[in-house]
């Protein structure tokens, strides 16, 4: 009964971190957008599901440190914390969902690449005959 979410909280979790860390980073970068005004309730909700996934992340990063080094009974600190490890999946697939739709890849970066690449190679065709 155990042993399923022991396995997946770990695989979880490190896959809440990565996407965290990652969102941001492309963002700023411009290898992602969010939806536009037009589509206010999609910005919220992807809004809100990432602050969800990191107040859910941090707290339940807090509440597991806590029972582990604080708890005078560990026993009953873990189990306590089972229910929110055992609904840690549940959160992060949500969230998982909304991005998918609430995040996009910028097309425009994608067109230019393209348009970079083509370039380049008719110049390499063109400067070799003569």
């Amino acid at each position: 009964m155990f042993v399923l979410p022991t396995l997946i909280f770990p695989l979880v979790f490190g896959l809440a971190i990565y996407r965290l860390y990652q969102i941001p980073r492309k963002l700023w970068s411009g290898e992602l957008r969010l939806p536009g005004t037009q589509r206010m309730v999609l910005l919220s909700a992807t809004a809100g599901a990432y602050l969800v996934l990191l107040v859910y992340t941090i707290a339940l990063a807090t509440l597991f440190l806590r029972a582990l080094f604080l708890s005078a009974d560990q026993g009953s600190a873990y189990i306590a914390l089972f229910a929110y490890l055992a609904a840690y999946p549940f959160v992060y697939f949500g969230a998982a969902w909304i991005f998918y739709y609430g995040l996009g890849a910028d097309s425009r970066s994608g067109q230019q690449n393209c348009r970079e690449q083509s370039t380049r190679q008719s110049a390499k065709g063109s400067g070799t005959l003569h």
